[in-house]
């Protein structure tokens, strides 16, 4: 039994090996070497439509309108809770989820729950700026 496990396992990394080198994969740079000197990116402005982001489908998390780039987020504190803690008086900052305060069994918590923290998981700024690749997709807004 180990010694066909061994086989397929070995068949694999071989066929994964000789697919990679083929150059059927392409980088999303283009052509660029790894090692190639940095170019200036031109900053784009935020995508804000009265302070919010239209959402693209059902479900999804509110998108950041706004640079975090230097914002902390740890097991210390999160610079997001500044504005958008229930208890802030931040106008116009959209409020944490009371989602966000349950627990997986929902049961009701004082704070956050430690799984709805790390805010970046889910929620990230957006740019009004090309996509890297082509695609198909539709918003919500555009069916």
């Amino acid at each position: 039994m180990m010694k066909k496990l061994s086989i397929i396992v070995l068949l694999f990394v071989s066929s994964s090996l000789v697919w990679a080198g083929s150059g059927n994969v392409h980088s999303l740079r283009g052509d660029v070497a790894l090692d190639a000197p940095a170019t200036t990116v031109t900053a784009k402005e935020w995508s804000v439509d009265n302070g919010k982001i239209v959402r693209n489908y059902a479900q999804q998390p509110p998108l950041v309108p706004h640079d975090i780039e230097d914002f902390s987020i740890n097991q210390e504190g999160s610079d997001c809770l500044g504005c958008h803690n229930w208890n802030s008086e931040m106008p116009g900052a959209t409020k944490v989820g009371i989602s966000h305060f349950l627990t997986r069994d929902n049961q009701a918590l004082v704070k956050i729950s430690p799984r709805r923290y790390f805010c970046t998981q889910c929620h990230v700024p957006q740019k009004d700026a090309p996509a890297l690749i082509g695609n198909m997709f539709k918003s919500l807004a555009e069916e």
